[in-house]
């Protein structure tokens, strides 16, 4: 009889193994149908990776202060306890597989009615036990629900790392363009100065001419006009610098205070080299393809654990220890030993729909995670396709900034020297002047406008 138990039990997990093959299912990638332009399993893929930070910008002051964005931005600190939190509960999901064990130590008296039917029988009224005794207690995963449960625990935890480092290469980018920026608003102050003064320069001439009845005081006030017009920009310029300090400064945890930089807008501020070879790592460095896909595998993973439920459960409980009824015997060996075993089998039956509507409820969910993965995709090769569109337009665009600037350069000295031979009027010149200011402030925009592009397109391959 014990022989034929042990080999009912045999047949039930080789049977059991078997059928936990077709139970669950591994995970698949769904098809993505990417242009050939984007074929992430081509070889160019190793000539795709995304420099880090440190060694896509040149600049030490704003590489520096990207090092304390890493390591003082409050939401970055949130998302790593956050992921710590995580990988607590994973440590124990991991190891679901094992028996459960624990350790029961009970003391108990009963004191009975002397006039009831137990204390009648027992030929007492004050009973007393004593238990001590290890429990072990274990759920045989036939059918890979355990499995499953570490899968999606692990695609769960992973999709949450994904996002902190979708988090870190927004700051990247978030702190760049607002140091970029910072740069840009330096120079236009710059600008803005060197403007000033030669059209207060202008105007002191202006008055020298007037007093000598060459111009007229119409051309003064003109003049003086434009001045004030050119000076009360200085202040809002000012302001915003101010106002961009702080908004750096909190992004990387400090209070307000001022940045220190190197006050140079170069064009070469970081590297050009990401036009090569792209998009040939988009799926590799993406976060946000990376944590869909994870999610979508976590999905996946609930299905497979919604699926066990329509099959039976196997549960193995022992128990063994000292029990006795006296405290002085509690421990008396062997008289006190016990132990016992259960193993249980159990089907459901009828739950009220319960387990085909949680399996049903997990499928969909599913086909919505293929949809995000799908749409994470489409999103990715959406903005790598427009970021590479702007910088070749963005190029052009500069192009013809910078020949407005030189030609603007050129006509404002040919006034000063037509004026100063009588050969154009004061008119002339303050339009010049305009105009020469209006194209050197274009440039920097268009300046800014370019690193803005290479930042955008530094996204969206994912950073580093």
């Amino acid at each position: 009889m014990k022989r034929l138990t042990q080999y009912s039990l045999i047949t039930i997990i080789f049977f059991g193994v078997l059928q936990s093959c077709k139970v669950t299912r591994d995970y698949q990638r769904p098809e993505l149908n990417l242009p050939a332009s984007f074929n992430a399993t081509s070889d160019s893929i190793k000539t795709a990776e995304v420099p880090a930070y440190r060694d896509f910008f040149k600049d030490r002051e704003l590489i520096a202060l990207l090092d304390q964005v890493m390591a003082k931005n409050p939401d970055l600190l949130i998302a790593s306890e956050e992921i710590l939190a995580l990988e607590a509960q994973l440590k124990s999901v991991k190891l679901n597989y094992l028996p459960d064990i624990s350790l029961q130590v009970n003391t108990g008296i009963q004191r009975l009615s002397k006039n009831s039917m137990q204390a009648s029988f027992g030929g007492g009224v004050i009973f007393q036990e004593y238990n001590f005794a290890p429990v072990v207690s274990w759920d045989v995963d036939f059918w890979g629900k355990l499995k499953k449960q570490r899968e999606e625990s692990l695609a769960n935890y992973l999709s949450r790392a994904e996002n902190r480092r979708a988090l870190r290469v927004q700051l990247v980018a978030q702190t760049a363009q607002a140091y970029y920026n910072l740069l840009s608003l330096d120079e236009q102050l710059s600008i803005t100065q060197q403007v000033e003064k030669s059209m207060q320069e202008t105007v002191t001439m202006l008055k020298i001419q007037y007093s000598v009845g060459d111009v007229t005081a119409l051309a003064i006030k003109q003049a003086e006009a434009q001045l004030a017009e050119t000076r009360a920009l200085i202040p809002e310029i000012r302001s915003s610098i101010k106002v961009q300090e702080n908004a750096l400064q909190m992004l990387a945890g400090n209070y307000p205070d001022a940045i220190k930089r190197s006050g140079q807008f170069s064009n070469h501020a970081f590297t050009e080299k990401l036009e090569t070879g792209i998009p040939a790592g988009l799926l590799a460095n993406r976060p946000d393809v990376k944590q869909q896909e994870l999610l979508l595998q976590a999905a996946s993973a609930r299905v497979g654990i919604a699926k066990t439920e329509f099959y039976p459960s196997l549960k193995i409980t022992a128990q063994g220890g000292s029990n006795a009824t006296n405290l002085a015997n509690w421990f008396s060996i062997p008289g006190s030993l016990f132990g016992t075993a259960a193993t249980g089998l159990t089907q459901p039956l009828f739950n009220r729909r319960s387990i085909r509507s949680g399996y049903e409820q997990a499928v969909h969910q599913r086909e919505a995670a293929v949809h995000a993965f799908r749409k994470s995709v489409l999103t990715a090769v959406e903005e790598v396709s427009t970021a590479m569109s702007n910088i070749i337009r963005v190029k052009e665009q500069l192009d013809e900034v910078n020949n407005r600037k030189i030609a603007m350069d050129k006509a404002i000295s040919d006034a000063q020297l037509l004026y100063k031979y009588g050969e154009a009027n004061y008119l002339e010149v303050l339009t010049v002047q305009q105009s020469a200011f209006q194209a050197e402030l274009a440039y920097t925009a268009a300046r800014q406008k370019k690193i803005n592009t290479y930042l955008a397109l530094y996204k969206s391959l994912g950073g580093n």
